[in-house]
């Protein structure tokens, strides 16, 4: 090695305040047994300091500032731990820091693991700001821009279905999964979620009903079944029945054109027969792209007179296309 890597090393660090021996190994084009062996020695002189827990050790300085970067690591994993869940191709569930790692470590980004909790939180915190102070994000603008008439007057979503570069959310997991392994645990675990939220909904907008989007494919376990009985709205339900004309089951997500998504909407959900007028509905769906269901539905309860005044569009996940801050990220 050149006499003067060591002082590179340390003139490095200095510049970035932490790094990974892999940043240095790029950095210098050694091996990872040489970096390792200066970073041993600079240890013993104490001229650095190691801070974290493998996967995710850094060395810094040891001026006595390294304490605030301890501190930014630690924010750093309780955020992840808070926001973050991965399903593992396997079906493990692994939740927080850990489950981000693992994530990491399948797309064989390991190298850059610090570089993408820095995005990931960046990511994430742009799209908490879509966020209102009442807990949900407001979607109403992007259907209004969607559709040339619009029948509901609130689109609401829990949380975005998936983030740019970093796909499913946490609840974009649970959703999606509970659905197609048609797991009664992960249903539960949705609604657990979602309840209060749902809960407080309903006595922001007063609502007087509810009613439940029904399901396209046959399962032997329905997730909207499931969230339908554990919810337990103590409200009038609306009953919907999603009706086909042929014997082929289309899902919305598999139609590529907007149009496609309308007809298909306008031609296969039906109101139940009631002679109840209600002033304030909310419409329930475990997740919207288009929105085109939620909109055909609620006008067919406005021609068919069930619904008098205000219909509210709830989504447990929903698309972020459309949603400014994000496409700047």
């Amino acid at each position: 090695m050149k006499t003067d890597t060591k002082e590179r090393i340390i003139d490095y660090i200095k510049t970035h305040g932490r790094v990974r021996p892999h940043d240095l190994t790029r950095e210098f084009g050694l091996s990872h047994m040489a970096i390792h062996k200066q970073l041993k020695r600079l240890l013993e002189t104490g001229t650095i300091s190691r801070i974290g827990k493998p996967p995710l050790v850094y060395y810094v300085i040891d001026t006595g500032h390294h304490v605030n970067v301890s501190a930014l690591i630690n924010e750093e994993k309780n955020k992840l731990d808070k926001w973050y869940k991965y399903i593992t191709p396997a079906g493990k569930i692994i939740d927080g820091f850990a489950g981000f790692v693992e994530w990491v470590r399948d797309t064989k980004q390991e190298k850059h693991l610090p570089q993408l909790i820095t995005e990931y939180i960046k990511t994430r915190e742009s799209a908490n700001k879509h966020f209102s102070d009442s807990g949900w994000i407001d979607a109403t603008r992007k259907i209004i821009n969607t559709f040339p008439k619009v029948y509901i007057d609130k689109l609401l979503y829990q949380d975005f279905f998936a983030l740019p570069k970093f796909g499913k959310t946490r609840l974009g997991q649970l959703v999606l999964y509970a659905k197609t392994s048609q797991s009664r645990i992960l249903m539960t675990e949705v609604v657990e979620f979602i309840k209060p939220i749902v809960t407080k909904i309903i006595k922001y907008y007063e609502i007087e009903a509810v009613a439940f989007i029904p399901p396209t494919l046959p399962r032997n376990l329905q997730l909207m079944k499931e969230i339908e009985f554990e919810l337990s709205l103590k409200r009038p339900e609306i009953k919907l029945d999603k009706i086909f004309a042929g014997p082929v089951r289309i899902a919305q997500k598999s139609l590529p054109k907007l149009e496609q998504r309308i007809e298909n909407a306008r031609s296969t959900i039906y109101p139940g027969r009631t002679n109840v007028l209600f002033r304030k509905i909310l419409l329930i769906d475990d997740a919207v792209g288009s929105g085109a269901t939620f909109n055909e539905t609620a006008k067919k309860l406005r021609d068919e007179r069930i619904a008098k005044d205000k219909i509210i569009a709830y989504a447990i996940v929903g698309s972020m296309k459309g949603f400014d801050v994000i496409s700047e990220v």
